[in-house]
């Protein structure tokens, strides 16, 4: 099997890991004490969403309730995106640093990260992998804009970030994919390779 399938493999399967600890965890009521207003505000949002299906509410209304909604959502996230940044750098950084460029995905398809040049990686390489490649640093962003912004500002910014965050995982992707031996992005920046192991 190609490296580059390898890496495909073992970062779907890291990713699924890291979701599931993390909406486990954001769940639980006594951790994330928005759950429930959040559930709440999210069923208000569906309304507003099927009065505009059903042509109750003018395009001008559905958007001006698209924007309130989404900035109240994005209010209501901020401890379970903060679940989400604080399990992502465990596992991506922590697991990497303990196992030596291994996370579970890549020890089951028998890959791991090194330095080009030999050196041991550090615990801030890893770092700038993983916001390279999992889009935490917009999560970060937009979790502490919502606490500066007002509503429209909020809503025009989410919008930058995430493009901007769906611009550079694709160049990551990509990188990957036309490099013959499957360098992305992360590693020409961080200076290292993912190499097979027996």
């Amino acid at each position: 099997m190609k490296i580059k399938i390898k890496r495909f493999i073992a970062f779907i399967i890291d990713i699924f890991i890291v979701s599931i600890i993390s909406e486990a965890l954001s769940t639980v009521s006594f951790i994330n004490i928005y759950k429930d207003q959040y559930i709440e505000t999210y069923d208000e949002y569906q309304e507003i969403y099927e009065e505009f299906s059903n042509e109750d509410i003018t395009v001008e209304e559905y958007n001006n309730k698209v924007i309130y909604y989404n900035y109240e959502l994005s209010k209501l996230s901020i401890i379970s995106n903060s679940i989400y940044i604080i399990i992502f750098i465990a596992y991506f950084v922590g697991i990497n640093c303990l196992y030596e460029g291994q996370t579970l995905g890549k020890k089951l398809m028998n890959i791991k990260i090194v330095s080009e040049n030999d050196n041991k990686i550090s615990a801030c390489i890893y770092l700038l992998r993983t916001i390279l490649i999992t889009g935490i640093l917009g999560t970060f962003l937009l979790t502490i804009s919502v606490l500066i912004f007002k509503e429209n500002a909020y809503y025009n910014f989410s919008y930058i970030i995430g493009l901007l965050q769906y611009i550079l995982q694709l160049i990551v992707g990509i990188s990957i994919m036309v490099n013959k031996n499957g360098k992305g992005l992360h590693d020409w920046i961080c200076k290292t390779k993912v190499i097979e192991i027996n």
